[in-house]
């Protein structure tokens, strides 16, 4: 029998299988058995072809009925107890298309995840989860041809997790989740993905063996994703690489407990992954939001939080990269600190920094030679100088933004760099109140060891209308703040020669 970890990889690629590549030509008005036989030894088929022989199925690997007009598919789920298993009904449409309907998981399933033991009981070995499902309703219209739009949409509620091991217990409850995708194939034989899904009414709380109680909490957690121009032929790639690798490498890394020498084969894999990576897609973005943060800390205290984001994204028109993160939070507050301290946390905070100019095929070729079996040092050299001949690396701050009390603060700027040791940057930062906080602080004895720093702040600072500026300049070694030269305030160095490329905005 495969591992448990091995077996759950498949059971999930098999639903994936499932929903994106039913063949067609079943007749909704008279499906026999020979037809639902023959549906599933092509699945089947599929998924050895994807996973490669040194991935077992398991046996089977689902089963498939002719019930009148459609199928009814079962997927087991021998890790679970009693004979648990995934089951929906599967429709023929016009076209080739499928309706996937009334899919249901196990409403109350028991099974134990085997972690990998890494020194600490309480995140490693035998973990016992009890789960429960209250309401499910999911479905989808597929099309496997990709020609035509896609859709699955979920609603799950009543959802309770208990985990059990040595060391810890937990519990997490989740009133609803709510979740719609769209796959959308594009004029230039790509697909677009857009994926929405939300969480309502999510708690969660655990407590280690003699230690402290933790609880997180939100009313609402919202995740949206979208993949613009995915290529399906490096997705396929990529998928089947990912797949053979961590068929064995996480297996190996707990047994060894650090980071082994990959085998040959494992490094075939991971340089296939690192070759379907370019080009598999045009963009990507990747945002969660909560809403209602909030975390207690038995004996310590807690926080709470109105709004909290964190994305990603990037994109690559013609080949050339241009990634960013965004980070911020609104309403940041806590009990535990006196007022007086509290009225100065940051409540609202926005930061967004970005990276562009890296071409992909740079990126690429660079992995790919770092990944060789013998890497050899001056083609990586070569490889890396080859990422800062076009143009250079911008790496910039599209934008920041914060309060501390009356003060409040934004700012922009970026770094160019042409080589390791080589950049020019640029940066402006605005404060309106800077000498309202000064006097704040001022009056506060348990806020005064920042006052040297507001006054060096407001000593550098040029006015500029009702705000207080400051401009950063750096080539190399140097630093100057409104034409200060602070890289000479400790009788340092000869202030080096600026790139002969300025930036461009």
């Amino acid at each position: 029998m495969a591992p448990l970890h091995r077996r759950k990889r498949v059971e999930g690629a098999l639903a994936l299988g499932l929903l994106l590549l039913l063949p067609c030509g079943a007749r909704a008005d008279a499906i026999a058995p020979s037809q639902a036989e023959t549906l599933q030894q092509q699945l089947a088929a599929w998924l050895t072809g994807l996973l490669g022989p040194s991935i077992p199925l398991p046996d089977p690997p689902l089963r498939l009925t002719g019930e009148g007009d459609h199928y009814q598919a079962t997927i087991p789920l021998p890790a679970l107890s009693g004979d648990a298993a995934v089951t929906a009904s599967l429709r023929p449409l016009d076209n080739g298309r499928w309706a996937i309907d009334q899919v249901k998981l196990p409403s109350a399933a028991k099974f134990t995840l085997a972690l990998p033991e890494k020194g600490d009981a309480a995140i490693g070995g035998p973990t016992a989860v009890d789960m429960h499902i209250g309401k499910q309703d999911t479905n989808a219209v597929i099309d496997p041809s990709l020609t035509t739009v896609s859709t699955v949409q979920a609603d799950v509620r009543d959802i309770a997790v208990i985990s059990d091991n040595p060391k810890q217990h937990q519990e997490q409850r989740i009133d609803a989740y709510l979740a719609h995708s769209t796959l959308q194939p594009t004029a230039n034989g790509k697909l677009d993905l857009d994926v929405e899904a939300t969480m309502q009414g999510w708690r969660s709380a655990s407590r280690m063996e003699g230690g402290t109680a933790v609880a997180i909490g939100a009313q609402q957690f919202r995740a949206v994703g979208q993949i613009g121009g995915a290529s399906r032929e490096r997705v396929t790639a990529a998928a089947a690489a990912a797949t053979s690798l961590l068929a064995t490498l996480p297996a190996r890394i707990a047994e060894k407990g650090s980071s082994p020498e990959l085998l040959p084969d494992e490094r075939v894999q991971l340089r296939k992954l690192i070759a379907a990576l370019d080009g598999m897609f045009q963009s990507v973005r990747l945002e969660e939001t909560l809403d209602g943060l909030q975390v207690e800390v038995g004996g310590v205290g807690g926080v709470a939080i109105e709004h909290f984001r964190l994305a990603l994204g990037g994109e690559a028109p013609e080949g050339k990269l241009h990634t960013w993160f965004d980070f911020g939070f609104d309403g940041l507050d806590t009990p535990n600190l006196p007022p007086e301290v509290t009225a100065y946390l940051p409540h609202h905070f926005a930061f967004r920094p970005s990276l562009s100019g890296l071409r992909t095929t740079d990126v690429s070729a660079l992995a790919l030679d770092a990944t060789a079996e013998t890497p050899d040092d001056k083609q990586l050299a070569i490889d890396a100088a080859a990422i800062f001949a076009h143009g250079g690396i911008d790496v910039g701050i599209e934008t920041l933004a914060f309060d501390i009390g009356p003060a409040k603060v934004t700012g922009v700027g970026h770094l160019l760099m042409q080589a390791t040791d080589a950049w020019h940057g640029e940066a402006r930062v605005a404060a309106t109140g800077l000498d309202a906080l000064t006097e704040k602080v001022r009056s506060e004895p348990e806020l005064q060891q920042a006052l040297p720093f507001l006054m060096m702040l407001r000593g550098l600072a040029r006015p500029d209308g009702d705000k207080l500026v400051w401009n950063i300049a750096s080539d190399n070694g140097s630093l100057t703040v409104n034409g200060v030269d602070l890289s000479q305030l400790g009788g340092g160095k000869t202030k080096p020669k600026p790139l002969n490329q300025a930036p461009s905005r």
